[in-house]
């Protein structure tokens, strides 16, 4: 069984040290960069990553997703403003395609609808979790460089 609780730095700044540098491997891999290299560039990433989320998102909301009471992923939200922003989802390789994504995505869309507002969103180009979007029916609303903004809207209700 998944669930979430808040963010702890104390408890979890290295848990979290760890799943940043994971989402990175494969394509850190294919740089061919010297280890102390690679860590020097992760360092650097993982602090403006970081800073960044803050500026633009004060008022997130940071989760630790738990399997079986163990620390398997982050989930990072906004709701402060006109939509339910999804800042960040990332998981451990192990639990990648095993439907824990899905079930998160379900249940901010339940959120979103409950509260009526948007769910959006930015992914990188070529990043797997697109497809996943697409199928929970998310559709690209802006395309820049990079990142593709994808934006779901909740039924209206009456």
């Amino acid at each position: 069984m998944v669930h979430t609780r808040p963010f702890e730095y104390e408890q979890d700044e290295s848990f979290i040290w760890e799943l940043y540098c994971s989402t990175r491997t494969e394509e850190m891999a294919l740089w061919g960069w010297r280890e102390s290299d690679k860590l020097a560039f992760l360092q650097l990433q993982f602090i403006m990553q970081q800073k960044s989320y803050q500026m633009q998102f004060p008022a997130q909301n940071h989760q630790i997703i738990l399997r079986s009471g163990q620390p398997i992923g982050r989930l990072i939200t906004d709701a402060s403003g006109e939509a339910l922003h999804l800042v960040d989802i990332s998981l451990l390789p192990a639990y990648r395609g095993q439907g824990v994504g899905s079930g998160i995505i379900g249940d901010l869309q339940k959120e979103a609808e409950a509260i009526q507002l948007p769910i959006r969103l930015r992914v990188l180009q070529g990043n797997p979790a697109f497809r996943l979007y697409e199928r929970f029916h998310f559709i690209v609303t802006d395309s820049t460089g990079l990142y593709m903004q994808m934006e779901w809207q909740p039924l209206l209700q009456n």
